[in-house]
Order: structure tokens, then C-alpha cells, then sequence
């Protein structure tokens, strides 16, 4: 059976660890998280749930150390749980990641009206889709240099577009250290978590790395990059737009274009295409990584005929999962029809904050099981202070995935919350239905396929 080609080197790893999360959606989650502060002190939040993701971070590098596959996040509950268990947590957390796809074309084709109004934007999302699973097809190399090329580059844009917002405004900021009320914190940290959206998905690319020991090396080094540039942007952000600007942003009327506006205000037209290109990097660099690495997990899972084995076909020159690179694409089509139809793009950064934590919840559970029960497994990566890490990341993961379904939101936000709840329980439910009513008939269907396959043996 042909495998997977060891091809990816500690840069790659980096961008794409960095990639899902370096999004235009993000933006978005700057402008609302910044309404539930009292001054300006995004910066302190989007920090805040940075440290938060290394601690959730070190509970996956621990568990990838232990057990380095493309179907790593599977396994690890499986090993822990069980395997029901494993497949649908597994499912949830896959399809409600994949939530930002729908987002990102839609605020991509929003931004792209502002300079090309003659221009269908779905023109310009369908084709990059479409160049992005050619690249992909190709091989890891071809789809992780591009994404080199785009994660450096918008890393280094974001930074540069900073500093000069910061000049702009003489350096002076409103209130930067004023949080407000803890809820309003604690709602904003949450939605903080949709920034680093799948940083961990890079595991999914054990099979493909020149050392495994570089996975939770270009982990943490994305979600610091990631920390900062967000930090720092967001800042600039708040800053040089006026609370009208941000408040127009919010409203069912306005649109999700706060880079947009920042670009345009800063070096006018210039600013405006110039801002207009950084989304169409960002919304490749997403949805390359997202491409890469969920297509990478629904083949793992497809070889160990936890999905319908079609997945797991590899193409025969690439050797790339190009089944399972179609059954996203399909599936991103459908999120972002949701998108266009309905326009509640903060229910998507909802589902996606949320889908994050409970993840996070389970793998952290993971590790304090697996201490148990492997105690004397090899670990290349273990996390320092005992089960300590691992709890605190269950408490304050608990806390901030409680705030994301049912906290308090502001009057405009209800609707949205109340889709995100709805969608995680129908993907829970469907994940469910799944594993208890179509899986085992499936599996007893290869199994039989497999034995007829299987030379008999010559009775003496």
C-alpha cells in the first residue's frame, strides 16, 4: 500500500501550525472581542488565550510524542476512551473547525467587493479553491512551500501595517490596560480562542516529517508568532479606527471588513488594495492548511476503517489523499452556502471557539489517563508539574467553553450563540448516529471483504 512521503522540515511545520488560524475571520474576532473590553486592551486578551492554547498545546505534544500519526487526535482518545468514544469527538471537532472556511469566503468576498465591484467575489474564491487543490494533489512539498510563501509573508505584512498604524497615531493609546467586568473578559478571552483556531492540526502531519520531535517545536513557536503579530495588530486595529468604525463593523448592516477600513484609512487607496491582497493571503494560507491537514486526519481514519475505506485511497504518482482532499472540499462548499444564505458569521466563530475547547478538555483528560494507564510508554515531550497542566487547562477550557454556548452576549450576538449551541449538538448527534448505527454494519462489510481476500488455509 503506498504511504505518505517524510518530506516536511520545522518551517513548514511552523506555517502550517500557524496556518487555519491566520485567517481574515480573525479580524473579525478582533473587532468583537474589543466591544466586550472597556478600553483598549484587546491586546491583553488575544495574550491571554495564546497562553492558554500553549498549555492545551503541551498536552497534544505530549500525546503526539507518545503516539506520532495522522490520525493522532483519534488515536489519543481511543487509547484513553475508547474507540466509540474517539470517533465521535473526533467527527465534532473535525466538522466544527472546518466552520471557518464558510466565514473566510464570505468576509474574503465582502473585502474583494471593496476594490473590484465589477468582479463576482465567488469568482475569485472558487478559483484559489480550485488552484489550492491542484497544489495539494501535487504533493506535502508543493502545498507546503506555498504555504511557506504565504504564512512568512503574512506574518511579516501584519507586523509592518502595525508599526505604521502605531506611528500614525503617535504611539498613544486609550486605555490600554482597562479589561472592564470579568464576564466581559472572560467572554472576550473566549472568542480570543478562535484566533489560534487548529494550531494543534498539525500533527496530523506525523507521517510526513523529516523528525516527529519537530512537531511540538514548530507548535509552540506558531502560536507565539501568532500571539504577538495578533496582538499587536489588533491593537493598531482599535486604535486608528474610531468606535463608530468598529460599532458599523458589529452591526447586522455593516460588513466584516474591519482590515479593509484600517487599510484605507491609513494609506488610502493604496491601503485599501494593499489590505485586499493581505486577505487573499490570509484566506489561503487558511484554507491551505485547513485542506492539508483535515484531508491528512479523514485518511488516517479511513485506513483504520473508521470512515468508509474510499477515503483512504492515495493518488498513485502523488501519493496524496485526493478522496479525502474532495470530501472537504465538498463539505467547505456546503459551510460556506451557510455563509452567503444566512451572514451569521459570529456563530461560526462561536462553533469554532467552542469545538476548541472541548477538544482541549478531552486531550487534557488524555493525558491524565494515559499517565495511568502507560505509565512506562516512551514520551520524548512530557509535561513538566505532573497532571497539574492538565487540569488547569480542563478548569479554565471549562470555564471559558461554558461562557461561548451560554454566557452573556450582547442583545445582537443571541441569535448567533443560540446557532453555535444547535450546531455543535447536531454535529454531536449526528456523530453519534453514526458510530452506533452505521459504523458496525460497515466494518462487519470489510471485514467479510478482507477474509474472502485472504488465501484459505490448506486443511492437512
Amino acid at each position: 500500500m503506498t504511504e505518505l512521503r517524510r518530506a516536511v522540515g520545522l518551517r513548514t511545520v511552523v506555517s502550517t501550525g500557524a496556518g487555519m488560524a491566520l485567517a481574515t475571520v480573525t479580524y473579525v474576532s478582533f473587532i468583537e472581542l474589543a466591544s466586550y473590553l472597556a478600553g483598549n486592551s484587546s491586546w491583553i486578551a488575544i495574550l491571554t488565550a495564546g497562553i492558554m492554547a500553549v498549555l492545551a498545546g503541551s498536552c497534544f505534544a505530549e500525546l503526539n510524542s507518545m503516539y506520532p500519526t495522522a490520525a493522532g487526535i483519534k488515536l489519543f482518545i481511543e487509547k484513553a476512551f475508547g474507540e466509540k468514544a474517539a470517533i465521535i469527538i473526533a467527527g465534532v471537532y473535525v466538522l466544527g473547525q472546518l466552520s471557518i472556511v464558510g466565514a473566510e469566503i464570505f468576509i474574503l468576498s465582502q473585502g474583494i467587493t471593496q476594490g473590484f465591484p465589477a468582479i463576482n467575489p465567488l469568482v475569485f474564491a472558487a478559483f484559489f479553491i480550485l488552484i489550492l487543490f491542484y497544489l495539494n494533489l501535487r504533493g506535502i512539498k508543493f502545498a507546503g512551500a506555498t504555504q511557506d510563501i504565504m504564512g512568512y509573508v503574512m506574518f511579516t505584512g501584519l507586523i509592518i501595517v502595525s508599526l505604521y498604524g502605531f506611528y500614525r497615531i503617535d504611539f498613544q493609546f486609550s486605555n490600554p490596560f482597562e479589561i472592564g467586568t470579568l464576564d466581559g473578559f472572560i467572554q472576550a478571552v473566549a472568542i480570543g480562542i478562535s484566533c489560534f483556531i487548529a494550531f494543534e492540526w498539525v500533527i496530523t502531519m506525523s507521517e510526513e516529517v523529516t523528525d516527529v520531535k519537530i512537531i511540538p517545536k514548530g507548535m509552540m513557536l506558531a502560536l507565539g508568532l501568532l500571539a504577538i503579530t495578533y496582538a499587536v495588530f489588533s491593537m493598531a486595529m482599535t486604535s486608528v479606527l474610531s468606535k463608530e468604525e468598529l460599532g458599523w463593523v458589529l452591526k447586522p448592516e455593516g460588513l466584516p471588513i474591519p482590515h479593509i477600513l484600517y487599510g484605507k484609512k491609513l494609506l488610502g487607496n493604496f491601503g485599501l488594495y494593499f489590505m485586499i491582497g493581505m486577505a487573499l493571503f490570509a484566506s489561503l494560507t487558511s484554507i491551505n492548511a485547513g485542506l492539508m491537514t483535515s484531508s491528512r486526519f479523514l485518511y488516517a481514519m479511513a485506513r483504520d476503517w473508521s470512515l468508509p475505506k474510499f477515503m483512504a485511497k492515495l493518488h498513485p504518482v502523488y501519493a496524496t489523499p485526493w478522496v479525502a482532499m474532495v470530501v472537504v472540499t465538498l463539505y467547505c462548499v456546503a459551510v460556506t452556502a451557510f455563509g452567503f444564505i444566512t451572514r451569521y458569521i459570529l456563530c461560526m466563530i462561536l462553533i469554532i471557539a467552542a469545538a476548541e475547547c472541548m477538544i482541549y478538555i478531552v486531550i487534557a483528560l488524555c493525558v491524565i489517563r494515559l499517565r495511568r494507564k502507560e505509565p512506562d510508554r516512551e514520551r520524548s515531550f512530557r509535561i513538566k508539574g505532573g497532571i497539574a497542566g492538565p487540569i488547569l487547562v480542563i478548569l479554565i477550557y471549562g470555564v471559558v467553553g461554558g461562557f461561548i454556548l451560554f454566557g452573556p452576549v450582547k442583545p445582537q450576538d443571541v441569535i448567533d450563540q443560540k446557532i453555535a449551541l444547535f450546531f455543535i449538538l447536531g454535529l454531536l448527534f449526528l456523530a453519534t448516529f453514526y458510530v452506533f448505527a452505521l459504523l458496525p454494519g460497515m466494518r462487519e462489510k470489510y471485514r467479510k471483504q478482507a477474509e474472502a481476500r485472504s488465501p484459505r488455509r490448506r486443511r492437512k
